[in-house]
C-alpha cells in the first residue's frame, strides 16, 4: 500500500529523530527536530515521542511502519526479538486491532511480516497469559491490550490477571538472575506472571490513543513495564506529550482521506434535525447515481439520548418510529446500541446492502468505520450526557480515499438539535477537537459562500514561476546525476567496522564508538535470544532487503554487499558479523549513501563546468492553496491572501520583509516545503526549500532561508548556502539568495532594497 505525502513525512521524521538520537542523545535530538524542549518528566531518560495524527488519517498503518524503524534503528540489540506492548484505549479499538494485524492478507499485517521475515507473533493480553519462551526467543511478539487490563492499583491488584502467579510461563524465569524491576510476592520470590516477563523484555511501548494514558497511575504503570521506548498516536495529545510529528486535518483533505470541511445545520426541534438529514440523505444518493465508476450508498448517522426515567429522552425507538413514520422502509434501518448490534456481519459496503439509517447512542463511538457514513444527525441538545462529539469522528473518512468531482461528496453533514446555530456549532467544534480537528474545518450550511477556511487564495494576478536547476530542459533531480551509467559494484567497498555484540547474541553493554550516544546500563538486558549464525549466503541476502536503494539494480547492490561481506570476513568471524547484522546493515547503509553522493557531486560538478545545468521555469504556485494552520497576522504583501504557520523569528523577519520601508518589494510568498512547486535540486538526494520568495517591482527574484541562531554554522546549512548560491549565480542578476539570521537581518533587508 503507498503510504500517503503526510505519512511518508512522519516516517522520515522518526528515521531522523532516531539517527540524531545516537548522536546526541534524547534531549539535543528531539530539541534539534521540533524545536521545542523535551519533556522528560513522565519516563526520565526512556525515549516518550508523540505522534498527531486526525482521526481518519491512518494511525495504525504509520505505527506499522514505525515498528520495524524503532527495532532497526534504536532497538538494533533485540536482534528483532521480543516483546512489542501494543495498548489500545478501549475493548472495541483492541478488537479492531487484533482482527487487522492476526490477518495475514490484511495490509497492516502484510507490511510487519515482510519487514519481519514472517517471524511475527500477535496475542491479546489473554492469550499472552500462555506465550511461551520460544515465542519470545524467535520472533517479535506484539501484544495487544486495552489500558486496563494492565492498570494496576495495589488495592485491585488481584483482579487483573496479568499480575497473577502463572504456571505457564514458569520457563520464562529460568536461571534468569537477579532483577530489581521484577515484582515478588510476600516471601520475595519473583512471581511467574505476564507482567514479569513483558519487563524482561525491556518492550517498545506502542500506545494508541495516548491521550487516554494522561493520568499519574497510568505513566505509573508504564514505566512500571520497564519499558525501552515509548511511542503514542493520538489526534489529541496532552500537555506532557512530546510531540515529534503535528498532522494537521488539512493535510488530510489534500491527500483526499476525509470529507471536510463540516457542513452544520441546526434547529430548535428534533424532528426538523431529522427530516433535513433525510433530504440531505436522499439528494446524496440521487446524485450518487451518477458517479462515474463508483459505488457510494450515503448512510445517515442518528444519534438517539439513552433511556430516562421520566421517558422525555429522544430514544432509539422513538427514533425509528419517526422514520417508519415518514415512508423509511424498516429494512433500510439498523440500530447499534450496547444492547443491540444489527450491524453485526453486514457488509455495509455491498451494493446489496440496503441499510441507509444506522441509529445508535454512542456504540459507535470508537472502533467502528464506514466511508459511506455521510451524515450525522444528533437530537442530544447541549447538556445531554452523551454529545455529538463522541461520533462525530464517525462520518470523517473518504470513500475510497479518492477526491469526488461532485463536491457534495467532498464533506460530511452535521444536522444538530440546539436552540441556536452558536450553540451547536461549540458542540461539533469540541467533538471536532477531540478527533484532531478544528473550529476551521466546520463551514454553516447557510453559508453562500462556504469556502474552506484554510484554502488561501492569490491575492495578485501575477503567475508566480521561480526558475528551477535543469538538466537537458527537465527539472534536476538526484536520479538524473546517478544515471544509468552508475555501477555500485565497481566502488570502494572497503570500510573500517567495530564488532558490537559476542558471539552468543547477548548485547555487550558500555559500548562508546566514535561521538555516538548509548543507552544507560539498566536499559540492555543480558537476555540471550534465540539468533541462529548466518551462512555468507543468507547474511547477503538479509542485508539486501533491509538496504532499500530504488537508484540500484538489486543484482548490483547485492554484488557490492558481497564483497564488503569478503572484505569483512579477513578480520571477523562470520558468527560475529552474523549476530551483528543489525549495526553492519547500519554501517553499509551509511557506505552507499555517502558512494552516492560523492559520486553525484562529480557529476554534478561536471555538468555544471559543461554548462548542461541550466535555470528553466517550470510549474506555477497554485491559485488556490491548503494552508495546515493559518495565523491571524494580516501582510500587504504576501502573493496569498493568508500565510500558513511560522515560528516567533520566522514571523518577525516576515513583518519586516513586508513593510513600506521596502518598497521595492512587489510580493513574497511562504515557500512550503515538500509542499510548493519550488525547490533548489544540489547533489544530495533531499531537496532544499527556501523558506520564502520574494519579487522585486523589476522582476528580481529572491530567495531566503531563515536559519534559527543554533544552525546558522552547521553541516547542512552550510550545504543550502553553497548551492542557494549557485542557483543565484546560474540567474546571474535576476536571482539573489540570502541565507538570514538574527545577526544578519539588517544587512540582508539593506541589500535587498537596492534590487
Amino acid at each position: 500500500m503507498d503510504l500517503k505525502k503526510y505519512q511518508k513525512t512522519t516516517l522520515e521524521t522518526l528515521d531522523e529523530f532516531l539517527k540524531e538520537l545516537k548522536k546526541a542523545g534524547l534531549k539535543y535530538a528531539f530539541m534539534g527536530i521540533t524545536e521545542t524542549p523535551y519533556k522528560a518528566e513522565a519516563f526520565g531518560t526512556i525515549p516518550f515521542i508523540c505522534i498527531k495524527i486526525p482521526t481518519g488519517g491512518g494511525k495504525t498503518l504509520v505505527a506499522c511502519h514505525a515498528v520495524e524503524t524503532i527495532m532497526s534503528k534504536a532497538l538494533q540489540n533485540k536482534l528483532d526479538k521480543g516483546i512489542i506492548l501494543w495498548f489500545t484505549p478501549s475493548e472495541a479499538i483492541k478488537t479492531q486491532t487484533l482482527k487487522k494485524l492476526k490477518d495475514r492478507k490484511d495490509w497492516h499485517r502484510r507490511i510487519l511480516d515482510e519487514k519481519f521475515d514472517n517471524n511475527i507473533k500477535i496475542f491479546s493480553n489473554e492469550e499472552a497469559l500462555q506465550i511461551r519462551k520460544e515465542d519470545v526467543s524467535n520472533n517479535l511478539c506484539i501484544i495487544i491490550a486495552s489500558l486496563e487490563a494492565f492498570r494496576k492499583e495495589k488495592k485491585l491488584q488481584n483482579k487483573y490477571k496479568v499480575y497473577q502467579e502463572n504456571g505457564e510461563l514458569l520457563t520464562h524465569f529460568e536461571n534468569i538472575g537477579e532483577y530489581e524491576f521484577l515484582e515478588r510476592d510476600s516471601e520475595n520470590t519473583v512471581i511467574n506472571s505476564l507482567a514479569n516477563v513483558v519487563r524482561l523484555h525491556n518492550p517498545l511501548v506502542v500506545i494508541d490513543e495516548g491521550h487516554k494514558t494522561a493520568t499519574k497511575l497510568s505513566i505509573d504503570f508504564l514505566n512500571d513495564l520497564n519499558p525501552s521506548f515509548i511511542i503514542e498516536y493520538t489526534a489529541t495529545p496532552r500537555d506532557n506529550s512530546n510531540v515529534l510529528v503535528e498532522i494537521h486535518a488539512s493535510e488530510l483533505k489534500d491527500e483526499q482521506m476525509v470529507k471536510i470541511p463540516i457542513v452544520l445545520e441546526s434547529a430548535n426541534q428534533w424532528q426538523n434535525s431529522l427530516l433535513r438529514g433525510i433530504e440531505k440523505r436522499n439528494d446524496l444518493e440521487k446524485n450518487a447515481k451518477k458517479l462515474k465508476n463508483e459505488y457510494i450508498r450515503p448512510i445517515a448517522l442518528l444519534q438517539a439520548q439513552p433511556k430516562t426515567k421520566d421517558g422525555q429522552s429522544i430514544t432509539v425507538e422513538r427514533i425509528k418510529e419517526f422514520l417508519l413514520e415518514h415512508k423509511i422502509d424498516e429494512s433500510e434501518i439498523a440500530i447499534k446500541t450496547s444492547d443491540t448490534n444489527q450491524l453485526d456481519g453486514i457488509d455495509l459496503f455491498s451494493d446489496k446492502c440496503k441499510i441507509r439509517y444506522i441509529i445508535t447512542v454512542n456504540a459507535l463511538a470508537e472502533g467502528w468505520d464506514c466511508s459511506f457514513a455521510y451524515i450525522l444527525v444528533s437530537v442530544a441538545n447541549l447538556g445531554a450526557k452523551i454529545a455529538v462529539e463522541q461520533i462525530i469522528g464517525r462520518i470523517i473518512r473518504l470513500p475510497n480515499a479518492k477526491k469526488k468531482d461532485n463536491e457534495d461528496f467532498n464533506r460530511s453533514y452535521v444536522f444538530a438539535s440546539a436552540r441556536n446555530f452558536n450553540e451547536a456549532a461549540n458542540q461539533i467544534i469540541t467533538g471536532l477537537e477531540s478527533n484532531g480537528y478544528s473550529k476551521a474545518d466546520i463551514i454553516s450550511s447557510d453559508k453562500k459562500d462556504d469556502k474552506y477556511e484554510l484554502e488561501a487564495k492569490k491575492s495578485f494576478t501575477d503567475v508566480l514561476k521561480v526558475p528551477m536547476m535543469s538538466l537537458d530542459n527537465e527539472k534536476l533531480t538526484f536520479e538524473d546525476l546517478i544515471g544509468d551509467d552508475f555501477e555500485l559494484a565497481s566502488q570502494d567497498h572497503k570500510f573500517e567496522f567495530q564488532v558490537h555484540y559476542d558471539n552468543d547474541g547477548r548485547a555487550i553493554i558500555n559500548i562508546k564508538k566514535d561521538d555516538e550516544w548509548t543507552r544507560g546500563t539498566q536499559m540492555f538486558l543480558r537476555l540471550q535470544y534465540s539468533d541462529k549464525n548466518y551462512t555468507k549466503k543468507e547474511l547477503v541476502q538479509w542485508l539486501d532487503k533491509k538496504l532499500r536503494f530504488p537508484l540500484i539494480e538489486k543484482s548490483d547492490k547485492v554484488a557490492f554487499i558481497d564483497k564488503a561481506i569478503e572484505y569483512q570476513l579477513k578480520k571477523h568471524t562470520l558468527s560475529e558479523l552474523s549476530v551483528n547484522r543489525f549495526v553492519l546493515c547500519d554501517k553499509i547503509n551509511e557506505v552507499i549513501h555517502a558512494i552516492l553522493e560523492n559520486y553525484s557531486k562529480s557529476q554534478f560538478e561536471t555538468s555544471l563546468k559543461k554548462k548542461k545545468i541550466t535555470l528553466k521555469q517550470f510549474d506555477p504556485f497554485p491559485g488556490t492553496i491548503t494552508l495546515k494552520k493559518s495565523i491571524p497576522q494580516e501582510f500587504n504583501k504576501n502573493y496569498y491572501a493568508k500565510v500558513d504557520k511560522l515560528n516567533g523569528e520566522e514571523l518577525s523577519f516576515l513583518q519586516r520583509l513586508d513593510l513600506d520601508t521596502l518598497p521595492n518589494i512587489k510580493f513574497w510568498v511562504r515557500n512550503r516545503e515538500k509542499l510548493d512547486p519550488f525547490y533548489i535540486q544540489g547533489w544530495k538526494k533531499n531537496k532544499f526549500y527556501p523558506d520564502f520568495i520574494a519579487i522585486t517591482k523589476k522582476g528580481v527574484i529572491i530567495a531566503l532561508e531563515w536559519k534559527g541562531e543554533d544552525r546558522v554554522s552547521n553541516e547542512d546549512t552550510g550545504y543550502k548556502n553553497e548551492i542557494g548560491n549557485l542557483w543565484a549565480k546560474l540567474g546571474k542578476n535576476k536571482l539573489h539568495f540570502f541565507l538570514v539570521h538574527n545577526r544578519n537581518i539588517e544587512e540582508t533587508l539593506k541589500q535587498i532594497r537596492t534590487l
